[in-house]
């Protein structure tokens, strides 16, 4: 047990080269075509909350909030992996939500989904996320992407989506 121990350590003590931050300046930021439509439906563009234009000041890449009129989706252009991309339910936590985990879910495309539910009070929320990239590959929770995109060298852009619908 002891030996399994030392060996757990010399392995996170190697991959710390790996897991230093990306930084760029802001200014070197691709600005993304934002999609109009979400799933075949249209998307309205919204203005950030305070405190998500709060989020972009140091995020490499780009933050854009849109409504299908019932739902709000979120979406990151990530240009860079960052450790400043979270968990949809570390959010919501922080905002007061008691989080509650839920299966994987399954998009009509086949994309794999990320999902909590959410509630404050007697509202309740499901939220799911997955991050996307050009080439098809796809992660539904945020440490799954970061670390692959660490450990595989890889410099995106990605896309994090996050949608989340109250849920009645």
């Amino acid at each position: 047990m002891r030996y399994g121990i030392v060996i757990f350590i010399q392995v996170c003590a190697a991959l710390v080269p790996v897991t230093g931050q990306h930084s760029i300046p802001k200014q070197t930021v691709k600005q993304p075509d934002w999609p109009t439509r979400f799933h075949d439906i249209p998307i309205i563009r919204l203005d950030l909350s305070d405190q998500e234009r709060g989020f972009t000041l140091n995020f490499p890449g780009q933050i854009a909030r849109f409504t299908d009129g019932s739902r709000e989706i979120i979406m990151r252009y990530i240009q860079h992996p960052t450790r400043q991309l979270h968990p949809a339910a570390d959010c919501l936590r922080g905002s007061g939500y008691t989080v509650e985990p839920q299966p994987i879910s399954r998009d009509r495309d086949h994309g794999l989904w990320g999902c909590v539910l959410a509630r404050d009070g007697d509202k309740t929320l499901r939220v799911c996320e997955r991050i996307h990239d050009r080439y098809g590959n796809s992660w539904y929770d945020v440490s799954s992407w970061y670390w692959s995109a660490m450990l595989h060298n890889d410099n995106g852009p990605w896309t994090a989506v996050t949608v989340a619908e109250q849920v009645i």
